[in-house]
Order: structure tokens, then C-alpha cells, then sequence
């Protein structure tokens, strides 16, 4: 009797070694049914998360279309860990898929090139960021099958066009106006190289200090996209929001390419055609979303200032040499040139 159990409990310690070491990606027990795991840090959608919103559509036509046997299993909100701790999972196939911004992608995978789209002024508008949207995970695509990354790029969701936000006293209508501005942004050299093009002095530090930081003085204004202000009840602690339009967030879903290829190919075609259109769906509605989350912004007592033409034109003539000087570093010349060829084409 106790060789059995012993026969017994090497045989579970084996079966959970096994489950253990194998990819998130599984065939579950029921004839045929594939569960991918899907964890990000985006708000759910009950708590007003539009990405999350158009990720559980999809879902839900991935399941329809492939009669419930494919089932991804999404968490949001960071449960399951920040994108420092989720973007490695997915690159070693552990988790299947994520969201993040082509820069984490990139830093993760010393493929830095791959955050072209993030550089300032790429697009200064929401109807050229859809079009952007629409082309990008296929750019993506041939980047990471260029460099040998073993990643699949599913689409590319939109969370907004970031803008200056800055207390009452420092009222932005020109580049002259930023002068020394102390400027929070982000851990991001792409970030702080772009506000400090336009004579500001960036200050890096986490969002949740954002407020308390204002304050106290210690910065005179933030950047930031309207979806991300009212998340984080910012609104009520500046007053001017000045229209720069400086960087278009479009966050990649990215899946291990290696899990993807493990389904069936017409499921492998379904996942693929399904978050490709949901995306673009996403990336159009959210012109809308953060339109109703800017009178929110409004509505808090904030003031927008829209640059005039020459205005405008200076911010992004500041930023040049710097977009220039990263794309020249990352020789992303002919992929860019083929994104803003598309743009034109299609944007509107």
C-alpha cells in the first residue's frame, strides 16, 4: 500500500512538472479546445476601459466563429503583474499574449526599432493615428521576422494623442512658452527627449505622483492622453491643456508566435482576422471616447488651448532632429516612409 501511494505521488509531482514547464497555451481536457491566456494592465472594461471593452468583443467573436473551441482566458487591470513582469512571459512563451507600447515591446526584446511609432510627430492627428493603426501591425510584422523575434503582432490599439497639461500660471500658446518648464514624463528617453526639444526640463516620475507634484511645485505640468487624466483623476489638478499632439499612443497586442502556431491554421486565421479588425474598430471608436473624456476634463475647470498653424508647426519643427537623429539610429527610414505613404493614402 504505501509503494502505491508513493507510485501516486510521484506520478502527480511528475503530471505538475509537466503542467508547469509547459506554455500557457494548452489543449484543455475537452476534445479539442484551446485556452490562450491573455493578462494585461489596461483597465477592465466595467471600470471604463475602452481597450478592454473591444478585447472582450473580440473575444467573444473568436469564440463564436471558432464554436467555442478556442477560449481565451483575458484578465486585466495588472492582476496578474506590471508589463516589466507580463511583456518577458509572453517572449518566452509562458503567457500567450499581452498589450503594451511598441517601446516595452522593444526594450524587452533589444529590438528598440520596433517603437518607430512612438517617436513625436509621426502623425499629429487622430484620423492620420487610424490610419497609422490600420498598417502598423504589418510594418510590425516584417520587423520582428526580420530580427528574428519570435512574436506574432495581432493589431494596434489606440490610447489617445498626448498632450501638455500645465498649471494656471504657465499658459502654453507657443514653443517660447515652455522655457524651463519642469515637465513630468515618463521613464522614456523618447519622452523626455521630446519635451526637452521644446526648451522644457523634463522630470521623470511615476504617474501617481503627478498630482501631489503639481502642488508642491516641484513640476509645472505633465503630458498625458484625456482617457489616462480622467483614470487617474488628474483633471483637478491643473489648468491648461495645450493641444501639442506630440505623440500618438498606439499600444501593440503582440502573442508568442510559436503558441499561435500551435492552433489549428483555420482557428490560427480566425484569431488573426478577428483582433486585426476589432483593433481598427478600437483605434476609430476611441476618437469618440476621448472626445467625451475631454469635456470631462473641461468640466473640472480646465481650459484647452488649440495652437494656431505657426504655433503648431514650431512644436513640431522642434522635435525634428530628434525623430530624425532616432530614426537614422534605428534605420527604420523605408519603414516609415512606407507607414506615412499608407497614411496619406487612406487616412479619413
Amino acid at each position: 500500500m504505501k509503494s502505491m501511494k508513493k507510485l501516486v505521488a510521484v506520478a502527480l509531482a511528475l503530471i505538475l512538472v509537466v503542467a508547469l514547464a509547459s506554455p500557457a497555451y494548452a489543449v484543455s481536457e475537452k476534445k479539442g479546445v484551446y485556452t490562450l491566456n491573455f493578462y494585461h494592465i489596461f483597465a477592465a472594461e466595467e471600470s471604463g476601459g475602452h481597450e478592454s471593452l473591444w478585447i472582450n468583443k473580440a473575444i467573444e467573436e473568436i469564440e463564436k466563429q471558432t464554436d467555442g473551441k478556442v477560449v481565451i482566458n483575458c484578465v486585466p487591470g495588472g492582476v496578474m503583474g506590471s508589463e516589466e513582469e507580463l511583456i518577458p512571459q509572453v517572449f518566452d512563451g509562458v503567457l500567450d499574449m499581452s498589450l503594451s507600447g511598441p517601446s516595452v515591446w522593444g526594450t524587452v526584446g533589444n529590438i528598440d526599432a520596433i517603437g518607430w511609432s512612438e517617436l513625436p510627430y509621426v502623425v499629429t492627428n487622430y484620423a492620420e493615428m487610424n490610419a497609422l493603426g490600420e498598417i502598423l501591425p504589418d510594418l510590425t510584422n516584417k520587423q520582428l521576422e526580420e530580427a528574428g523575434i519570435n512574436l506574432y503582432c495581432l493589431g494596434a490599439m489606440s490610447q489617445g494623442i498626448r498632450c501638455l497639461l500645465t498649471t494656471e500660471k504657465f499658459k502654453v500658446e507657443t514653443v517660447d512658452d515652455c522655457k524651463g518648464l519642469r515637465i513630468r514624463v515618463p521613464q522614456s528617453d523618447v519622452y523626455q527627449e521630446t519635451v526637452a526639444a521644446w526648451g522644457c526640463a523634463p522630470t521623470a516620475m511615476s504617474s501617481s505622483q503627478v498630482i501631489t507634484s503639481l502642488a508642491n511645485g516641484t513640476i509645472e505640468g505633465f503630458e498625458s492622453d484625456p482617457a489616462s487624466i480622467t483614470a487617474r483623476g488628474q483633471q483637478e489638478a491643473f489648468h491648461w491643456y495645450t493641444e501639442t499632439y506630440h505623440i500618438a499612443s498606439l499600444n501593440l497586442l503582440m502573442i508568442n508566435k510559436s503558441n499561435l502556431e500551435s492552433l489549428p491554421e483555420e482557428y490560427q486565421t480566425i484569431v488573426k482576422d478577428v483582433f486585426k479588425d476589432y483593433c481598427i474598430q478600437q483605434c476609430y471608436d476611441r476618437v469618440g471616447a476621448n472626445e467625451a473624456e475631454l469635456e470631462k476634463i473641461k468640466e473640472a475647470g480646465v481650459e484647452v488651448t488649440t495652437l494656431a498653424p505657426e504655433a503648431f508647426e514650431e512644436f513640431v519643427a522642434a522635435c525634428k532632429p530628434f525623430q530624425d537623429k532616432k530614426v537614422a539610429e534605428w534605420g527604420v527610414e523605408d519603414i516609415l516612409a512606407e507607414a506615412l505613404d499608407y497614411v496619406k493614402e487612406n487616412v479619413k
